[in-house]
């Protein structure tokens, strides 16, 4: 029989909430730095402010674990999500601050395509956090992951084609091996996104 709620601990839920929150919000200012590159600094800047945010409600989060006797859920699964999820902000903002780094000044449209699957797959990362605190919507849950799962899907095809073109097509010894990093640090958002979505479908299968 389906346990419809997890053990109560709203303060867990919250952060995990927030922390979804940021990551949302760095990924859309990933996406529009890449559609205006001429400031880009002040996306990187944005972006920076939210990774620093996340590593506040992480620290939260970890002092909490350390100060509750009973947890929501396993404690492990408490520090996995937590870790991740921040891991993935630290990563949107080190892709970011390359493009200053390496002043690039444009890029190609698969690199932006990238950039709006990974924008969705943290919409969807979110819809699933923000349904954890009760099974009630287990299905939803999982529709949520699995919709991630094609969202990596179709970003591999489109990583695929980007380097292909980018082998065809760019002469530029030295853009070409920056464009090929972001292109594997474009897709490995994706990618963390999904390993997250692996560890809440764990949780959802651990109380049913």
């Amino acid at each position: 029989m389906l346990k419809r709620f997890l053990p109560q601990q709203n303060g867990f839920f919250e952060l995990f909430q927030k922390t979804a929150d940021k990551l949302v919000s760095a990924a859309e200012e990933f996406h529009k730095m890449l559609r205006d590159l001429t400031n880009q600094q002040h996306y990187v800047d944005n972006i920076a402010r939210y990774e620093d945010e996340a590593d506040r409600i992480a620290n939260l989060t970890f002092e909490l674990l350390h100060k509750t006797f009973i947890t929501p859920f396993d404690r492990n699964d408490i520090h996995q999500l937590t870790g991740q999820m921040d891991d993935i902000l630290d990563l949107i903002n080190r892709c970011a601050q390359r493009f200053p780094f390496y002043k690039l000044e444009n890029v190609p449209e698969e690199i932006v395509q990238l950039a709006s699957l990974s924008v969705r797959t943290t919409q969807l990362l979110k819809e699933a956090i923000y349904n954890l605190h009760s099974l009630k919507k287990s299905k939803e849950i999982f529709d949520r992951c699995n919709d991630i799962d094609r969202v990596e899907s179709a970003a591999h095809q489109v990583v695929l084609a980007g380097e292909k073109r980018l082998f065809a097509e760019e002469n530029d010894f030295k853009q070409f091996f920056k464009l090929k990093e972001i292109y594997a640090h474009t897709k490995l958002i994706i990618n963390r996104c999904q390993d997250v979505a692996n560890i809440i479908k764990g949780i959802v299968l651990e109380y049913s």
